[in-house]
């Protein structure tokens, strides 16, 4: 019985210190991984990258015509109602007409009558001028018979001026498309009265050509620079869920539309035509479109994350890296590993710095170490940025979090993180280069 109760101890302390080796030997491995705040990361790679511009606007049809009476009259006859196809030349109104038919046979008359006066007037002027020539007539009589001539052609023409205008009136009460298309409003009834005027229209109702569609939208003034005449376009319709349509940029106004001007909310922008490049029909007038405008394209281009790329001043940066590389801080492990193998034990240097100016800048990460690199910005999409210089692919680069960033984060910073995989270039690169180096 003793014996089976000192073998059942025995566990008991073995199992004990087991227990407090594997809590002694955590604790050395947690002391000995590298100390700092916890960021997230990934590498610097080539992607494809594409700059757009979104806006918001309605869809309207490129030919657009109101048909708006120029005389007054109630309206009698209408050749089309809304949503008909009409043809170029078709009648479409008939505006009551019995007083202008009678201004024009007025006119017509007053007219007659006035080439009546001056065919006598030009018998009679014949007649003195014989007699002038055999003295049987005075120099007063003569010029009496021109100057009364003279007085009933003018009067002819001023007749014929009034008829022209009648005809024209009389013309004006029926009103013909100037275009093939669709009737897209009908605003007017048989029977109600159609307001004439020059200034103002009074619309009876709107053809349109719905097989040349556009949409007009307003873009911001910091956006409309990146814009050109020809810029392919992508357009979604609220009405049209998961379908998009083609379009071209093809009017770009000279002046911006101001909003609340001399307030903190003032905005400026500028007004921007696209036309849809495909027939759509079930497109139709006032349906509401969100358009991306494709500014520029890159392909097999350095990008970053935009949340990685923060803003410093470099002087202040400068003076962070000059203290990290002076601290004497103690070495990690994999530090004493490389400076065993004749590396270098301690972070290079970032690139010089020669501006005080705040700059765009990313923290590379080298031995759980981060530098700030300043970068230069290329085209930009929603998500990513395109780096023209500063650092290479494969760079490892600190994304977050926003904190740090923003304002925390610094030069010379010991940082711990867990590296996300390389990308497929970058791996098969990583084995090339791992391969030579075995074969030599």
């Amino acid at each position: 019985m003793s014996r089976k109760v000192n073998k059942k101890r025995l566990w008991i302390i073995i199992g004990a210190v087991v227990i407090v080796a594997g809590l002694i030997i955590a604790n050395v491995a947690t002391k000995s991984g590298p100390k700092g705040d916890k960021v997230d990361v990934t590498y610097a790679s080539l992607d494809s990258l594409v700059q757009t511009v979104t806006a918001s606007g309605k869809i309207q049809p490129k030919i657009d015509v109101n048909i708006s009476a120029n005389v007054s009259g109630r309206i009698l006859f209408l050749g089309a109602e809304e949503g008909d196809i009409v043809s170029k030349g078709q009648l479409l109104v008939k505006i009551e007409d019995e007083n202008y038919k009678a201004q024009l046979d007025q006119t017509q008359y007053s007219l007659r009558s006035a080439e009546a006066q001056l065919e006598e007037a030009q018998s009679k002027l014949k007649r003195v001028r014989e007699l002038y020539k055999s003295k049987l007539s005075s120099d007063a009589e003569l010029e009496a018979s021109v100057a009364t001539l003279k007085n009933l052609t003018a009067q002819v023409d001023m007749a014929k001026a009034n008829v022209d205008q009648a005809q024209d009136s009389y013309d004006k009460t029926r009103l013909y498309s100037p275009i093939e298309g669709t009737v897209t409003s009908l605003s007017k009834e048989v029977g109600e009265m159609a307001i004439g005027a020059t200034f103002s229209e009074d619309v009876i109702m709107v053809v349109s050509k719905l097989d040349q569609m556009e949409v007009d939208v307003e873009v911001n003034e910091n956006d409309v620079v990146l814009v050109a005449l020809g810029d392919d376009v992508e357009i979604e319709v609220f009405a049209m869920p998961d379908t998009s349509f083609k379009g071209v940029v093809t009017e770009i106004a000279h002046s911006g539309v101001v909003q609340g001007s001399g307030t903190a909310e003032e905005v400026t922008n500028f007004n921007v035509t696209v036309s849809v490049t495909e027939y759509v029909k079930e497109l139709r007038p006032g349906m509401s479109a969100t358009v991306e405008i494709i500014t520029d394209r890159r392909s097999n281009t350095l990008v970053l994350p935009q949340e990685a790329v923060a803003v410093r001043t470099l002087s202040e940066e400068n003076k962070f890296a000059d203290d990290a590389r002076n601290s004497g801080k103690k070495k990690t492990n994999k530090d004493k590993d490389d400076k065993a193998e004749g590396g270098e034990a301690e972070a290079p240097a970032p690139k010089k710095m020669e501006k005080n100016d705040p700059v765009e800048v990313v923290f590379v990460v080298k031995n759980d170490t981060v530098w700030a690199e300043p970068v230069r910005l290329g085209i930009y999409s929603d998500t990513h940025f395109e780096i023209l210089s500063g650092i290479d692919e494969g760079d490892l680069v600190v994304t977050g979090p926003f904190r740090l960033l923003s304002r925390d984060l610094h030069s010379g910073k010991i940082v711990s993180y867990q590296a996300p995989p390389k990308p497929e270039g970058l791996e098969e690169e990583a084995t090339e280069t791992a391969v030579a180096d075995s074969s030599e």
